[in-house]
């Protein structure tokens, strides 16, 4: 939010500083002046745009596709994986891994984590070109059981996390 704000006042700022500074310059640019505040309204509403992302979770036969679509109209892959190259999975409610993902050495971090605050943040430590990586997002519960049927030895789901039996 704060950033969104930021964008706002500096674009503020930027239409100011053209609507005086353009005349003060040169009497030409007071031609170009509607030209460049529209050019400065314009980038940033682009970049309030970029602020408004959602992650979402493909799975299909073991493979993990994670895609970042920007304003629901641009998608983006971030990542793709398989589970059995997953050495580790875990929520960052279990103590056991914790150190591993706090400290550990990666050659990439992926965050796929839209808000923390609604819980269930997974990690995973994972191999993929012969680099370890780790990646941080929230799955829904029907996605961490399909994982762990896929990979029941390196993913470890919380009690909490799991569907209730119908």
């Amino acid at each position: 939010m704060l950033k969104q704000i930021g964008v706002i006042l500096a674009a503020l700022v930027l239409c100011i500083l053209v609507l005086f500074g353009f005349p003060m310059i040169s009497p030409f640019l007071n031609t170009y002046i509607f030209l460049a505040i529209a050019g400065v309204v314009y980038f940033a509403i682009v970049l309030l745009r970029n602020f408004n992302l959602e992650y979402e979770y493909i799975f299909v036969n073991g493979d993990l596709d994670i895609d970042i679509v920007k304003a629901q109209k641009t998608r983006k892959r971030m990542l793709s994986l398989s589970c059995k190259n997953i050495e580790v999975m875990a929520s960052d409610k279990n103590m056991n891994y914790k150190r591993d993902f706090e400290d550990g050495v990666f050659a990439k971090k992926y965050n796929a984590v839209f808000n923390a605050a609604d819980g269930r943040v997974y990690h995973i430590i994972f191999s993929k070109n012969g680099e370890r990586s780790l990646l941080t997002f929230q799955p829904p519960v029907k996605l961490l059981a399909a994982m762990k049927k896929m990979n029941p030895r390196s993913i470890y789901v919380d009690a909490e996390d799991t569907e209730p039996a119908e």
